[in-house]
């Protein structure tokens, strides 16, 4: 394995963005760098096939893999915007994997397990990263992204579009 050197401000930075995300180092750069992992497949590497489950396609964590999806649908519709319109891009961006049965399933309340997944995604993302704002803050309904939030979509998530 070949090695590079970088200043101690460039780890820092590359700490602090993939802390948040549960990922490491490398893994920012080679999304920044957009070269892909042999590992996985799919939607910026957030995507993995299980040889084991019938090779069909499933999230390693997908209440942690939605949060970059979910910032990026918030920014892109001005910061803020309805739980309903969210769900309803999220669900675009990952239909074929969100038409299948386990996704289709009633969990509480009889929502079904993908709009479920979302909910727990954006209260990860609010949290746990502090990138969503409280209903409180925005109106019941209302998903907004804080400073935080935007800060992330426009240092991470921007050059991976």
């Amino acid at each position: 394995m070949n090695m590079i050197e970088i200043d101690q401000q460039v780890s820092d930075r590359l700490i602090e963005i993939a802390k948040p995300l549960g990922i490491t180092r490398n893994s920012v750069l080679r999304q920044l760098l957009k070269i892909e992992n042999p590992k996985t497949t799919g939607k910026n590497n957030l995507l993995k096939y299980d040889k084991k489950a019938t090779s069909n396609l499933i999230f390693n964590n997908i209440q942690d893999e939605l949060i970059p999806h979910i910032v990026k649908v918030l920014y892109e519709n001005g910061g803020k915007s309805t739980k309903k319109i969210v769900e309803q891009e999220i669900f675009t961006l990952f239909q074929y994997e969100f038409e299948k049965p386990y996704y289709k399933e009633t969990v509480s309340h009889g929502v079904p397990r993908w709009k479920h997944d979302i909910a727990w995604s954006k209260d990860r993302a609010k949290q746990l990263h502090g990138f969503i704002k409280s209903a409180g803050e925005s109106g019941r309904g209302i998903w907004e992204l804080t400073d935080k939030g935007i800060s992330y979509y426009e240092i991470t998530l921007q050059h991976n579009c």
